[in-house]
């Protein structure tokens, strides 16, 4: 879980990706609960360890160190890309 993924030189907790989860999701993001589909801990995104670079973010899983997601800018558009993420939950409402 020490080794980051190619390219990425950045590492931080979840609070990071907020800005872009933000324009993702038109809310603050992280404190949404997040399961891991691997491991099936759950907590907030602030939680997550994030990999950053100019390119986006990757949040992974404190417990297991799986890509829960990946959030991607190139050319103008954003890329969303699920991966080890079971479930996220969050209130409804304004929020």
């Amino acid at each position: 879980m020490d080794a980051a993924h190619p390219g990425h030189r950045t590492r931080v907790d979840g609070n990071a990706a907020g800005g872009m989860l933000l324009e993702l999701f038109g809310r603050d993001m992280t404190t949404a609960r997040a399961a891991c589909a691997h491991c099936d801990r759950e907590a907030e995104l602030a939680d997550a360890i994030a990999e950053l670079d100019p390119a986006g973010v990757i949040l992974l899983c404190r417990g297991c160190g799986h890509t829960l997601l990946t959030c991607l800018r190139d050319d103008g558009k954003v890329t969303l890309v699920i991966g080890a993420l079971g479930r996220l939950r969050w209130p409804a409402g304004d929020g």
